[in-house]
């Protein structure tokens, strides 16, 4: 625990003194030596785009503090990391509200959508982005926690294949979807672990079971034609993040994010949504379902999987609702200054999850928290340990690197995100009507292959009731 703390303070104190995340040490010294390239840090890659949202610079979510060479800010050196960013002269920096034409996950309303949101609500495209991580992780300690894992005819433990599967279709089975894909960690450390050397530090090992699941998984959706997206360097997060960006920012589609992480609050809007499986919601005290009702621009929360067990929605209303009317941006810096255990950043000492939102309330971002504590004129902050640790150097830069480490990247430039090679319409595109159900056989194979193939009989007879239900030909957007 010792180490932990001093890995924080030295890590936070050098991001103050520098204003950015050095290269280590001793790579830097071998390069000198002529041993290798003194290494860039990894969020300084190629894919990593500078550019700021239209209309949208200033809200905290992308307007990263230039004491940390954020790689979405504008400040920035060069993505080839020769240029290192100058020291700050001030932390403030004005908060800006969410625009009234934000759409969700750093985008706004494209230019030239002005349709009402009565007329867009149910229209336009639907895209479904499944966090697989999650999904796996949740399928194998939910299965661990019964103590009765289900097996084949072999002896092989095809639970997580059977919750995944189920989980899939589940989303599929959702009329108004019209893109789809599922997305997974690449291997090996991200940018993150350069920014913050213990980042996720306190987890523990993968346990092999997961691991052996996750290709297996993966071989399963591919069989299946569901889009599979990866991206070496990032986490899933970032790549969910960016392909929500383009759907919202450049279609003006409707995006849900199937995941439990909160995590996902930053991205919220009226055109993005997240859903959390998290067994029945919308019920009342006897048990009756209660169809919610919602202002944003999705129109499906009729349907079984959302109001029954199965799915629970959470809007940027129900964000709103739970953190005193915060914008969903904001929740960036939440996380950043109360930490998060789980991923083993440290936040600010002494502020709470209570805190938080308070004091952005009140002062818009955290640099409006630090600014308000480090006043001449005296700080408004009462609560003297939370005054004095974001008004202390160590504090201040703990938060400003923590924003960095839970910050999700929503404009990745990587090739693989971009079209021609990622895209929305046409053959080869996340568009369900050109996959899944479309082939000539109405579906029948991968019907085959759930139920002999992978001895999955329930989720095979779940896929031959979507492919009737669609008629065998996709759906048209």
């Amino acid at each position: 625990m010792l180490r932990g703390r001093a890995v924080v303070m030295a890590a936070t104190m050098r991001a103050a003194a520098l204003g950015c995340v050095a290269p280590r040490v001793p790579d830097a010294a071998r390069a000198r030596r002529g041993g290798h390239r003194a290494r860039a840090p990894a969020h300084r890659t190629p894919w990593v785009d500078a550019r700021a949202p239209r209309g949208f610079a200033a809200v905290p979510a992308s307007a990263a503090s230039p004491s940390l060479d954020d790689p979405n800010d504008e400040t920035s050196g060069d993505v080839c990391g020769e240029t290192a960013p100058t020291a700050p002269t001030a932390f403030a920096h004005p908060y800006v509200a969410q625009p009234s034409d934000y759409a969700g996950a750093g985008a706004c309303v494209p230019a030239g959508d002005v349709a009402s949101a009565a007329r867009r609500r149910g229209g336009a495209g639907h895209v479904v982005l499944v966090d697989g991580m999650s999904v796996i992780f949740r399928s194998h300690y939910g299965w661990q926690s019964r103590g009765n894992p289900l097996l084949d005819s072999k002896g092989g433990d095809i639970s997580v294949l059977y919750s995944v599967a189920h989980a899939v279709l589940a989303v599929l089975e959702l009329d108004s979807v019209t893109h789809a894909a599922v997305c997974f960690d690449a291997k090996g450390k991200t940018f993150r672990h350069e920014m913050f050397a213990d980042y996720k530090a306190n987890r523990p090992p993968t346990p092999p079971e997961i691991k052996r699941a996750i290709p297996e998984v993966i071989e399963m959706l591919r069989n299946m034609d569901v889009p599979v997206l990866t991206l070496a360097g990032v986490e899933a997060d970032d790549v969910i993040g960016t392909v929500a960006n383009r759907a919202v920012g450049e279609c003006g589609y409707r995006v849900s994010v199937v995941s439990p992480d909160k995590d996902f609050f930053q991205l919220l809007g009226p055109r993005l949504r997240q859903l959390r499986p998290n067994g029945r919601n919308f019920v009342d005290e006897h048990g009756v379902i209660v169809h919610r009702a919602n202002d944003d621009e999705f129109s499906d929360y009729h349907e079984p999987n959302l109001c029954g067990k199965g799915l629970v929605p959470y809007t940027e209303r129900d964000f709103r609702d739970e953190f005193g009317d915060l914008d969903p941006a904001q929740f960036v810096d939440v996380l950043a200054m109360v930490g998060d255990a789980s991923d083993n950043v440290p936040g600010v000492e002494g502020v709470g999850p209570k805190t938080a939102p308070r004091l952005l309330k009140l002062y818009g971002n955290i640099e409006g928290c630090v600014a308000n504590a480090k006043a001449p004129e005296g700080s408004d902050i009462k609560n003297k340990r939370v005054r004095e640790n974001l008004a202390s150097k160590k504090g201040a830069a703990s938060a400003f690197l923590c924003r960095n480490l839970v910050k999700i990247r929503t404009r990745l430039n990587a090739p693989t995100l971009r079209a021609p090679a990622l895209t929305f319409q046409g053959p080869g595109s996340l568009e369900l009507k050109h996959r899944l159900i479309s082939h000539t056989d109405r579906g029948a194979a991968v019907g085959e292959y759930l139920e002999r193939g992978l001895e999955l009989g329930s989720a095979a007879d779940r896929w031959r009731d979507l492919c009737r239900k669609r008629g065998g030909g996709g759906r048209e957007a």
